[in-house]
């Protein structure tokens, strides 16, 4: 407990020179900064707002997200790094001080050390359409933090004036999740225009080998903790129906999974570096567990079929958190065994995703970058 104190304590003064250098008053201007961390979410609304707005665009950055980042430099985007003191000081504070519209992919500590004025917008765009886990103030982590943390949170989620979203129910868990009413851009979700256009799927080579077979891709969500995943993919293989090609989409830090991986050269891998956009429409059965890729292959595949494949659930509950109705809406879709796994794969019925879509996408129709580009637009009108 007091090494728990101690940490909240040292990221609780980590803001103290933000809000200390956050405090210049400093004349607007017309730049839209984008804070960024998930790269495979945010390129495509990046590079819409880079063709739109190009130098008046400036991208402040997470290491994880720096090749990303570079490539825009590389067209002349303003880049800066999050993670770098002397940047961050110099560069990053100023510039969204400055701004009037800073968007962002996901939770940034930074914010909570700035006092934005009434027309200055902060944007949240998220990096999902959908939730399945608790986050926010209603995940258990945050619920078993200390008071520290809970206050910075709460510093965090209350400088955000916007949300950008898919539907009226993410809407409504955002803010049960942020404990606080936001203005709502129901644009949908911007990764998800690729599936309203005529694409070519540069990830269907992958599968060429096995196109007389049906296509079953295994993508569990990252468990940041001791046990990782659990699942047995010797077992899983061993009775997977021969008519079914078993891929697995590993998370790069989920080493548990990639050992099992290297005794098992049947069961094929989907490449880190090829997006799963560009091959859901090749994959006849997404089986997950608390993952938020359902919101976007219901969309892709609509003849395709999702399990939930949720081995730990009661676990998951208690250490993370589920969102309301979960184990209600997913019910005929949600195994516990691999024995049941294989039955719910071998099932013929049709997974029809219309009542799904019309839930978790009520607002995608392929012009969400559009939509905000145009929203951005008109906020610098008036």
């Amino acid at each position: 407990m007091i090494i728990k104190m101690i940490k909240s304590l040292a990221k609780s003064v980590y803001l103290l020179p933000i809000r200390m250098l956050a405090s210049k008053q400093l004349p607007k201007n017309n730049h839209i900064v984008f804070l960024l961390s998930f790269p495979s979410t945010s390129d495509y609304i990046l590079s819409k707002l880079a063709d739109k707005y190009k130098e008046r665009l400036v991208i402040c950055y997470t290491n994880e997200a720096k090749p990303l980042a570079e490539s825009y430099q590389k067209k002349d985007i303003t880049i800066y790094a999050l993670d770098s003191i002397g940047e961050l000081y110099t560069k990053v504070i100023p510039v969204i001080k400055s701004a009037q519209m800073i968007l962002c992919d996901n939770y940034f500590a930074i914010l909570a050390g700035f006092d934005f004025k009434d027309g200055e917008k902060v944007v949240q765009l998220w990096h999902a359409n959908g939730a399945i886990k608790r986050f926010g103030m209603e995940a258990e982590y945050a619920k078993d933090g200390t008071s520290f943390d809970r206050k910075r949170y709460k510093n965090v989620y209350d400088r955000y004036t916007h949300l950008v979203v898919s539907s009226e129910e993410m809407a409504n868990i955002f803010c049960e999740s942020y404990l606080n009413d936001y203005k709502i851009l129901p644009f949908g979700y911007p990764p998800t225009d690729v599936y309203f256009e005529d694409n070519i799927y540069p990830g269907s080579f992958l599968f060429e080998q096995h196109k007389h077979k049906k296509i079953a891709l295994y993508a569990p969500t990252y468990r940041d903790q001791a046990e990782q995943s659990g699942v047995d993919l010797r077992e899983m293989n061993k009775h997977f129906p021969e008519r079914w090609q078993l891929y697995v989409r590993v998370h790069p830090h989920d080493h548990k999974l990639k050992k099992q991986l290297v005794g098992l050269p049947s069961i094929k891998q989907i490449p880190e570096e090829v997006p799963l956009s560009t091959v859901f429409n090749q994959i006849d059965c997404l089986i997950t567990d608390y993952s938020s890729i359902p919101f976007e292959y219901s969309l892709a595949k609509k003849d395709g079929k999702i399990i939930y494949y949720c081995y730990d659930l009661e676990q998951y509950e208690m250490t993370v958190g589920l969102q309301r109705n979960f184990k209600e809406w997913a019910a005929p879709y949600l195994v516990s065994d691999i024995e049941e796994l294989i039955a719910a794969i071998k099932e013929e019925n049709d997974y029809p995703f219309d009542q799904f879509n019309a839930f978790w996408n009520t607002f995608a129709n392929g012009h969400a970058a559009d939509q905000l580009i145009e929203w951005i637009d008109e906020q610098y009108e008036n």
